[in-house]
């Protein structure tokens, strides 16, 4: 059989379909580069209003952003994931994992948690469960019974994400909190990975995890987002955790640690954070984040510490989970800006303050330009449809080449799908996230469906005791 570098078997339906990605791809530039219609671009953009303006500011920007991804480029190259810590090093550490309506799921990600290589009495597991309708609860007692150090807890009604990490907080003992995702399942060295950062360095208050998909199964979302996760984390995180020494600007919830003494002061604030007048629910992997950094703490990345975590499926799957980051990052954007702006001590860290600002822009103005070129491409399909194709095929080259140093799998072609995807149906999200930030909520789902076959981890309870996985900034 012909497997992938993952191990997934190479059907004849992805050859095909990695085969039509490519060939439309020629064809498309090539007739954007031959196709000469009665009116040539530059001609339409003299008669549009303001047209030699917007074109010269599109200009100033692209290049702009082609410096900026190229000083990141260099950062992420030289990048290094901490060594992993020395068993005799490792702090207490208390992994809490918030779940809701997640019994067909939950099983697999407290079997990954036990499984992990850390010192069992440096090590407690505790579940929360958000008031779940389904068989979860019976699932996490079941774990419980199996392994000691998985200590549940359950709130009686549903009161979100951030609420159920709280409670957690509240019931731990160790130095360092771990937060992992209840559909995700860590590597066995993922804990001592994402400690190790800050057993290093004092100064680092958070540390990412290396978030993969987990469901690359499913279908073609996930397939899409599998690509995106390495150049949002092997390239964006890591230049990120390369600037002053630490400045990654969202930890990501699926697997993330924080310093205690780091966080643990600051609690009220981020359980009560309120933004345009309502309570803040979503994105509190970003605010805890920002707590950090608005404390002078540095917040790494590290590569090595691999959780892979359930993708959406579906259209309506996908559009649910950006628009819930959008809404959040808008909200956070703001808030450390705030910040910055209050702590001249921030303006020491330039690196940082120089990805901030790229990144605020970032949440207007390159919609705005693409608002206009999807305008004129409507009334002049030829002329502009065309060559927006073209530069989505063309701006896939990058992800395309990264994906394929690091994982040297064809489905990096998938970065083709993923830029047309995302630009035709998913980029109306970025901008009503900006005008709909103040609704903010978890968007929990209903009870999961099982995991597919091919993953080799049907769902399961624990049965007996074993020593010790993006709008995008």
């Amino acid at each position: 059989m012909n497997l992938k570098a993952d191990g997934r078997p190479a059907n004849r339906r992805d050859i095909a379909f990695k085969a039509v990605l490519v060939a439309g791809s020629i064809l498309v530039i090539y007739l954007s580069a031959t196709r000469n219609p009665r009116a040539s671009a530059w001609e339409v953009i003299r008669t549009v209003p303001f047209g030699v303006a917007l074109l010269t500011a599109g200009s100033v920007y692209a290049g702009l952003c082609a410096a900026w991804s190229t000083w990141r480029l260099i950062l992420a190259i030289r990048y290094r994931a901490t060594p992993i810590a020395e068993w005799a090093a490792l702090p207490r550490i208390s992994v809490i994992v918030p779940v809701y309506n997640e019994a067909a799921l939950i099983s697999n990600t407290l079997r990954s948690l036990s499984r992990a290589k850390y010192p069992s009495e440096r090590l407690e597991i505790i579940v929360v469960d958000d008031g779940s309708t389904d068989g979860t609860w019976t699932q996490i007692q079941r774990a419980a019974e199996m392994d000691g150090r998985i200590r549940p807890l359950r709130l009686p009604v549903n009161q979100g994400k951030r609420h159920a990490l709280h409670e957690g907080f509240r019931h731990t003992s160790g130095d360092v909190w771990v937060t992992v995702d209840s559909d995700s399942l860590i590597e066995p060295d993922a804990l001592r990975a994402i400690v190790s950062p800050m057993i290093a360095d004092p100064s680092v208050g958070a540390v990412a995890g290396n978030v993969r998909v987990l469901n690359k199964a499913d279908g073609l979302i996930p397939l899409m987002l599998d690509v995106r996760y390495v150049t949002t984390f092997d390239y964006k995180r890591a230049a990120q955790s390369m600037m002053d020494g630490g400045s990654v600007l969202c930890v990501a919830g699926a697997l993330a640690a924080y310093r205690r003494a780091a966080v643990e002061p600051h609690l009220k604030e981020w359980l009560h954070q309120r933004w345009l007048g309502r309570p803040a629910r979503a994105g509190e992997d970003h605010a805890m984040t920002n707590l950090a950094l608005r404390n002078a703490f540095k917040v790494r990345y590290q590569r090595s510490a691999v959780v892979r975590t359930m993708s959406p499926t579906t259209y309506h799957g996908i559009a649910r989970m950006f628009l819930r980051w959008g809404r959040s990052n808008v909200r956070e954007t703001f808030e450390l800006g705030r910040h910055l702006v209050a702590a001249p001590r921030f303006f020491d860290r330039p690196a940082m303050t120089l990805n901030y600002i790229m990144g605020a822009v970032g949440l207007f103005l390159p919609y705005a330009f693409l608002a206009v070129t999807l305008a004129m491409a409507l009334v002049w399909p030829v002329t502009f449809g065309l060559k927006l194709l073209a530069a989505c095929v063309s701006s896939s080259l990058f992800p395309i080449l990264f994906y394929a140093a690091f994982r040297r799998s064809s489905d990096a072609l998938y970065a083709i799908a993923y830029s047309l995807y995302s630009t035709l149906l998913l980029s109306w999200i970025w901008p009503w996230a900006l005008v709909t930030s103040h609704k903010s909520v978890w968007m929990t789902r209903g009870s999961a469906p099982p995991l597919s076959s091919g993953h080799g981890m049907a769902p399961s309870p624990v049965h007996a005791p074993i020593a010790p996985a993006g709008l995008p900034v």
